[in-house]
């Protein structure tokens, strides 16, 4: 039985799709004209309506299969923050061994992954809706020791979780970042990044 996060998900899939096939109707209408009714600014704004509607509408139907929790998002976190404490607890204090990017992207783009292997790189930036975006969150998973590769593959970007298991070499520069981040003093900064072996 669909749940109501399930119901809101396919709502938001029927108005954008419904808002899209308008858009795209205008815009075809628009590019039908004769070149001497067609007034440029009416179909690049034609264009860009419905390019946003478009991108809007693959980003529900690309959501609408993802679950709303994906628990091995969460363990992996757990595992890092208690490798983080178990390394750097009596060294650093708790506020830097936080662990960062655990957004909902950063959820859903680890999902993709983990349950496909790879997907194509414009499939993944559907679900962040801009290509820098995409590269952003995937830089930061790695960051965080997930083993993430850019292939080609038929001609064609790929994204690619080649293993599950963390690399762990990762993790002191998680706790560095969070040091680098926090614009602590040079001296008590550089002694905590001394404590890291940087």
């Amino acid at each position: 039985m669909p749940n109501a996060s399930d119901k809101e998900k396919a709502a938001e899939w029927n108005r954008l799709r419904e808002d899209s096939v308008h858009a795209v109707e205008e815009l075809l209408g628009q590019l039908r004209l004769d070149s001497g009714e067609t007034v440029s600014q009416d179909l690049l704004d034609a264009y860009l309506y419905a390019k946003r509607l478009l991108a809007a509408a693959m980003q529900a139907l690309q959501r609408m299969d993802l679950p709303d929790r994906y628990e091995p998002f969460h363990q992996m976190r757990r595992l890092i923050e208690a490798e983080l404490s178990d390394r750097y607890g009596q060294l650093i204090p708790s506020v830097y061994l936080a662990v960062p990017y655990g957004s909902r992207l950063h959820e859903q783009l680890f999902t993709l992954l983990a349950e496909r292997g790879e997907i194509q790189a414009d499939e993944l930036r559907v679900i962040t809706a801009d290509a820098v975006h995409a590269e952003r969150r995937a830089r930061e998973l790695r960051e965080l020791g997930v083993r993430i590769v850019t292939v080609k593959s038929s001609g064609s970007d790929v994204y690619r979780l080649d293993s599950l298991e963390l690399d762990d070499g990762r993790f002191p520069t998680i706790v560095k970042n969070n040091i680098l981040k926090a614009k602590l003093p040079k001296d008590k900064e550089s002694a905590l990044l001394a404590k890291l072996g940087f």
